[in-house]
């Protein structure tokens, strides 16, 4: 087992408010290497978003590899060519009309999802609906929405805790079995649909043919199962769980909400902001260059702070409060450059519909214990709640 790069962020001093650390990062080491890790961290806005720019000098291929192995592709961690191929057939998920078609569905399930929650004395908001909404959502693109959520959740959980392993141990095993799992069940997917075509993005991809490379490999199609069940759910459960973080921390922005529901969109804007739905990104530099007066060599990994950047004072005034409305917002949770989120869209979406729906139906919100880190992979594995309620349902019309 290699060194966890986020150990620094398991410290009870820094884990539950990490804000302060990141302020001093800021001021007087802004690209720094702990002595006892293998990354540098990049705490300002200005050098983090100068990285995400420029896939070049800074390569998202961080994975270390045995010389001369072969990988398949995991778009996240891939730099072009592959990185623009498997991009340019993940956009059908994500288009314009594509996502249209989930609002109403997305609607009616959240309802059902937040009037179960709220019929409990407390609930687990991880498991009652910040889980279940975007895996039914993304389920159902695949044409698997009568799967076992359970098995995709404890699949998803596995592969996301497991990056910082993977990433930096070439050996690692760790969740063989669960990727071993996820291929066979995917496998008889595509087999059913090869033999039965059906009206979802799995069934078209299966079919597609490109007049150069023909149909896609059955490689290439579990590369995108898993990041659209992994990666693309949970973007969105960390919008939701950052969501309730704000309720919570800002009581004013849920009356605020209440009081006028057409600001959710900002609300999520900022909620994006304060809470980024993915706290840190690596990158691993293709050359010797300067970060913040410090030179970085060649082959050295990078933790890009997006919490960080989000609340640094020369970009964002004020960072510490929560600003809905504020102007302007250019904020890191997505990403920038090449690899820019593709499900943003779809996730702000699902984000603004959960928000306005809670806010319907609660007065307000509490945590019962430990809410967590905000800076730990993927969120929190159950975040219990406690709510004041309204008396209306907030069941969809």
């Amino acid at each position: 087992m290699v060194q966890d790069p986020n150990n620094i962020f398991q410290n009870p001093a820094i884990a539950g408010n990490p804000f302060p650390f990141f302020a001093g990062l800021r001021q007087n080491a802004p690209a720094f290497k702990p002595p006892e890790g293998p990354l540098w961290f990049i705490s300002r806005y200005d050098d983090v978003a100068r990285i995400l720019r420029d896939n070049e000098s800074f390569s998202s291929q961080v994975a270390a590899r045995e010389e001369g192995e072969r990988r398949p592709p995991t778009i996240l961690f891939d730099d072009p060519p592959v990185h623009t191929r498997m991009r340019g057939l993940l956009t059908k998920a994500f288009t314009p009309r594509m996502i249209e078609l989930q609002r109403e569905p997305v609607a009616v399930y959240c309802a059902e999802l937040v009037d179960r929650m709220c019929a409990k004395e407390t609930a687990d908001y991880i498991d009652e609906l910040a889980y279940p909404l975007p895996v039914m959502v993304i389920a159902s693109m695949l044409g698997v929405g009568d799967g076992d959520m359970a098995t995709f959740k404890r699949w998803s959980d596995a592969i996301i805790g497991n990056v910082a392993n993977a990433l930096f141990d070439p050996n690692s095993t760790a969740i063989d079995d669960v990727n071993a799992e996820f291929d066979a069940y995917f496998k008889v997917q595509l087999a059913r649909l090869r033999a039965h075509p059906e009206d979802n993005l799995l069934s078209a991809l299966v079919h597609a043919e490109d007049p150069v490379e023909g149909k896609l490999s059955e490689e290439d199609l579990l590369v995108i199962c898993r990041v659209l069940l992994v990666a693309g759910n949970e973007t969105t459960t960390g919008l939701i769980v950052g969501a309730a973080r704000v309720f919570e921390k800002f009581p004013e922005a849920l009356a605020a909400v209440k009081a006028d529901p057409s600001i959710v969109p900002a609300f999520i804007e900022e909620a994006l902001r304060y809470f980024p739905t993915f706290p840190a990104t690596f990158r691993i530099t293709t050359r010797d260059v300067e970060v913040a007066g410090v030179t970085i060599p060649k082959g050295e990994r990078l933790l890009c702070l997006l919490t960080s950047a989000n609340h640094d004072e020369t970009q964002f005034p004020q960072p510490e409060e929560f600003i809905i409305g504020r102007d302007p917002n250019r904020h890191l949770a997505f990403g920038m450059g090449i690899h820019y989120c593709l499900g943003a869209p779809l996730a702000r979406m699902e984000g603004a519909i959960a928000v306005a729906t809670l806010a319907r139906r609660i007065k307000s919100l509490k945590f019962e214990g430990d809410p967590g880190s905000i800076m730990q992979p993927g969120g929190p594995a159950e975040l219990r709640v406690r709510f004041e309620l309204e008396r209306v349902a907030a069941t969809a019309p």
